[in-house]
């Protein structure tokens, strides 16, 4: 890719480690472009994400930056320590006016280091000794409500899932059922993480596998398998996609029901107005934000499986779903607009 003069432009490194950060981003990276900025994105080669960035920032300048095959060890010397190095000759060889992240330790100390202004946004308080080191190393980082206020803390008042699922960035497109011979309502989402991350490595593997069987059989299912390795333990009949799905926020906002073993993806439907359930065991005080709106339910394990079965058998709510989104709209921050606001805040002059 032609080089660019480094002060023709106001320069920004974003960093994405997981698909639920490529989407957090997505709408700053096009706007920040749109007005004047040369943008990097830098990423975690890590299963689909390669594949999925390189679809969704066509143009855009990109980077792997280190790597992760799932093991402690990998996690440790490629996602961490390799990581690291890599983003300080990054940093030194660029002259970026800020860096943005969600929860990137390696680019925070890349940034002290060099002197280079870093803002994360971020929804996790429960890693506390991850939070400590990025609020000592970062300028700033960001949560929603769910944390209190300091010097080095801000908040933003919406969940981060908002800043690509607000009516004002997302507008569903029922067409998309048509590939996979789906009517709305009248099929259930399902999305089962893999444990070898670093979020799940406590959480038994393939919750829902566990009583996929128990499941109505009168439905149809779409799945969303993160290690396609384990495709034989669920029923014949569920619909596994193959990543990258296209729009696959519409598939979710079509679905009667979202069940999840991982976190991320559960809001995401409870913000869609989708009746959804995490089945997960992590108690995490973004879900509980939801819980506490009555749009999200949390039962770990096979304790979800009658929740699944009574949701199936209801007829859905149009009118409950567009009541959710309109009063996340009135009540919510516009994230995208926030984080860009932050971004020419606190950047550095060339």
């Amino acid at each position: 890719m032609e080089k660019t003069n480094p002060r023709k432009y106001k320069r920004v490194l974003i960093d994405i480690k997981h698909p639920a950060q490529l989407n957090l981003f997505s709408g700053l990276a096009r706007s920040l472009r749109a007005n004047g900025w040369d943008v990097t994105i830098s990423y975690l080669n890590r299963g689909k994400i390669p594949l999925i960035i390189r679809k969704e920032f066509p143009g855009f300048t990109l980077m792997a930056v280190g790597a992760s095959k799932g093991t402690r060890w990998s996690i440790i010397w490629q996602g961490n320590i390799k990581r690291t190095m890599t983003f300080l000759k990054l940093l030194l060889a660029n002259r970026y006016n800020i860096c943005v992240a969600a929860s990137s330790v390696p680019l925070a100390l890349a940034c002290r280091l060099t002197g280079t202004p870093i803002i994360q946004f971020y929804d996790d308080p429960e890693r506390k000794r991850i939070n400590a080191m990025n609020a000592r190393m970062s300028t700033q980082l960001f949560f929603p409500p769910i944390v209190s206020k300091t010097d080095k803390i801000s908040i933003f008042n919406c969940l981060k899932e908002w800043s690509y699922l607000s009516p004002k960035r997302f507008t569903p497109d029922p067409s998309v059922l048509a590939d996979y011979g789906l009517k709305p309502n009248q099929y259930v989402f399902v999305r089962e993480v893999s444990n070898k991350s670093f979020n799940y490595f406590n959480q038994e593997d393939a919750i829902v596998a566990g009583f996929s069987r128990q499941i109505r059989s009168d439905i149809k299912v779409v799945l969303s398998l993160e290690d396609k390795t384990m495709a034989s333990r669920y029923p014949a009949h569920w619909k596994i996609l193959e990543e990258p799905v296209a729009d696959i926020h519409s598939l979710i906002y079509y679905s009667k029901l979202l069940v999840s073993s991982g976190d991320s993806m559960a809001r995401e439907a409870a913000m869609l107005g989708v009746p959804s359930i995490y089945c997960g065991i992590r108690t995490m005080k973004a879900n509980q934000l939801l819980i506490d709106l009555n749009i999200l339910a949390h039962h770990p394990g096979n304790s979800a499986l009658e929740l699944i079965n009574s949701h199936i058998s209801k007829v859905f709510d149009l009118q409950e779903q567009m009541r959710i989104r309109s009063k996340l709209l009135d009540d919510w921050d516009d994230m995208v607009i926030f984080m860009e606001d932050q971004v020419n805040h606190y950047k550095k002059a060339n």
